[in-house]
């Protein structure tokens, strides 16, 4: 019932207002700075900032006291205050609930009870339309626009009522002298009704906030309300289910279990089109589904399409392969070189997160990453492939030997000095003894064998320029045969990492790494950066898992930071009793709430339960995806393959695996 001046914001309220949100505001801050259980109907009308002054810091400069001191100052400076306090004591701040609280009660003792129980009556019906369930507590202040029409309609039609009850009565009070008396006995019975009235709204209103405390005793766990997620109500953006459009940078974790439609539920709709998000995308495709159904629409919306498929899967039907060399980041006289070569040299030599004797693996790695700095600073650029570093760690003993005396005398003008270090790096090794530098060997060459495929060989010439990735208008496919994603998982490190080095040193439109069978990626270092960093580069990492157990695998202690980092995360299909387990204590606990009838009254009485129990989820995750969205209660849509839909399904071409 306030009639305070509104916040400009207000005019723009009508859908969205009930949780002081509007579309001037910046994404996602929809998490308030306190418990949302203590909210009252709308956290639209906070008070002004004023009433929430926080009285300053004296100055206690003494030279600066002297500079300003006045009369006031003297006096206050006599009661060992400052003028602050003192007007922070005097200064009126409004409670703004028991002022409406009095408002409301002189309604009816002024206009009668009558307009007051309408008014009230209003207040009660708004209230379980539009809170009742949501944890919202009963108060008078703040108060929803529509709670306050409603109030004001209720007390319009019993005014109605009342008019005509005065219509009646006006000749009664003309016909006689008594007057004085009729409003006098009418202000004590309208007092007497409205404190009835009143009371009984009162009580009323203390059960309703009873209960929700009550309720919220042992969680308050829910699922976002429609008016949540605004935000994904947008015309552009990545395609995240059933509607749902999500166009803020940040990060994207799908986990959906063998067979749940990862594909036909997110990969193929996004890649149809179906958020018409501008981006670049480089696909991790298993299989070669996702191309051979959505590379044709690809390019009829102006993408370049580039098809790296080493092993030609499904051969001319899918347009020419093109190759890609990872080496071609190293630059000579680049300051990032070292670097770059450190960083390949371990996608080639994996780092195992939390493995334990680490000798052997570093070692191999030091070999390789001095062996890479030798072939881009030695050798012509036809020769500065991964295929030249296959062949030399493979050189028998003389000609390994003359390898290394050349990196010894290198005297190139960049970078010499290092490969020279390089080259006494791995004689010191070698001085280790046979069997020491044998196991090193080992390693090196374990870790190279996925090289030695011919026509992976060939696929890792000079080609396509991964900076082209930059433009924001490049589709670019990786497929790789199922059969051979654990024996080169490798090869997908070299294309990932690499292209992210290239796109980060360029960061001009939005590029999109969807790593479907992202495990098989194993540990990667530069995904972790990524996922903290690499947003505001507006590159966008989308891995896809079978279960939060891979990723517990790889990432060890650092897999719920890994979750954390990503902006969205959807769950479906979910079949093992880990994944279950995590995300139902993720979505939280709620209260389930009885009211029983007692001899004083309703009682309620509450139990502690799982929003939704592992159980549950396994079960409705076969046909919903669970979605947490940045810091917003957890949501849930229901499937929607691309398929059902015939916008999408027009566009696709048909799935050669049916």
């Amino acid at each position: 019932m306030s009639d305070e001046k509104k916040p400009d914001d207000e005019n723009i309220k009508p859908f969205y207002i009930h949780f002081g949100k509007t579309r001037k505001e910046p994404k996602y801050s929809h998490a308030p700075s306190k418990n949302t259980t203590d909210d009252k109907n709308d956290a639209s009308d906070i008070p002004p900032e004023k009433n929430n002054t926080v009285p300053p810091i004296p100055n206690r400069n003494p030279y600066q006291q002297a500079a300003n001191k006045s009369d006031d100052d003297d006096i206050f400076s006599r009661l060992g205050i400052t003028k602050a306090e003192f007007d922070t004591l005097i200064e009126f701040r409004a409670n703004y609930e028991a002022r409406n609280n009095v408002f409301v009660f002189l309604v009816g003792v002024l206009l009668t009870p009558i307009s007051l129980a309408g008014s009230l009556l209003g207040y009660v019906r708004a209230y379980r339309r539009f809170f009742d369930g949501r944890s919202v507590r009963a108060y008078l202040w703040p108060m929803r626009p529509i709670t306050r029409l409603a109030m004001i309609l209720g007390a319009i039609v019993f005014w109605l009522l009342m008019l005509a009850l005065f219509i009646v009565a006006i000749p009664v009070f003309a016909a006689g002298n008594y007057t004085k008396g009729l409003i006098l006995g009418y202000l004590v019975i309208n007092t007497t009704i409205t404190l009835i009235v009143f009371g009984i709204f009162k009580l009323w209103q203390r059960r309703i906030n009873s209960a929700i405390a009550e309720g919220n005793k042992f969680g308050s766990a829910r699922f976002a309300h429609n008016d949540e997620l605004y935000t994904l109500r947008n015309d552009t953006g990545f395609y995240i289910g059933n509607g749902h459009l999500f166009d803020d940078k940040g990060h994207i974790l799908t986990v959906a279990g063998t067979r749940g439609g990862k594909g036909t539920n997110i990969i193929i709709p996004n890649l149809l089109g179906a958020g018409k998000v501008q981006t670049s995308w480089v696909i991790i495709d298993p299989k070669a589904e996702n191309t051979y159904i959505t590379q044709k629409y690809q390019r009829s919306i102006g993408q370049q399409v580039i098809i790296l498929n080493p092993w030609d899967l499904f051969g001319s039907d899918l347009g020419e392969t093109q190759t890609y060399n990872p080496l071609d980041i190293l630059k000579l006289d680049s300051p990032h070189l070292v670097d770059d070569v450190q960083v390949i040299a371990e996608m080639i030599v994996p780092i195992e997160a939390g493995s334990g004797d680490k000798f052997w693996t570093d070692s191999a790695r030091t070999i390789v990453s001095g062996l890479l700095l030798h072939l881009v600073t030695s050798q012509p650029k036809d020769n500065q492939t991964l295929t030249t570093l296959w062949e030399w760690v493979r050189l028998v003993s003389d000609d390994w030997d003359k390898l290394i005396q050349d990196m010894g005398v290198c005297d190139v003008p960049v970078n010499g000095i290092i490969v020279k270090n390089a080259a006494h790096e791995i004689l010191k090794l070698q001085s280790a003894g046979d069997d020491t530098f044998g196991g090193i060997i080992a390693n090196v060459l374990q870790a190279t064998d996925f090289l030695k495929s011919p026509a992976l060989q060939q696929s890792l010439k000079s080609g396509f320029k991964p900076e082209t990735l930059a433009d924001g208008k490049t589709t670019l496919y990786v497929i790789i045969p199922a059969d051979k994603l654990r024996s080169h998982g490798r090869y997908l490190r070299l294309i990932v990492t690499s292209m992210m080095r290239a796109v980060i040193r360029q960061p001009k439109n939005r590029v999109t790494f969807l790593l479907d069978e992202f495990a098989a990626l194993g540990y990667l270092p530069e995904i972790e950066t990524a996922l903290s960093t690499y947003a505001g580069y507006n590159v966008t990492v989308w891995p896809i898992l079978q279960s939060l157990i891979q990723l517990k695998n790889l990432y060890k202690d650092n897999w719920e930071t890994f979750i954390a980092n990503c902006t969205i995360r959807q769950y479906f299909t979910i079949n093992d009793n880990f994944s279950a387990d995590y995300i139902s204590k993720a979505i939280g606990e709620t209260s389930h709430t009885i009211v029983k009838k007692g001899n004083n009254g309703d009682e309620p009485e509450t139990n502690k339960r799982a929003l939704v129990t592992p159980d549950e989820l396994r079960r409705e995750s076969s046909k919903r995806i669970f979605m947490f969205i940045n810091n917003l209660p957890p949501t849930y849509v229901d499937k929607l393959p691309y398929y059902e839909v015939t916008e999408w399904d027009d566009r696709a071409d048909k799935n050669p695996y049916i």
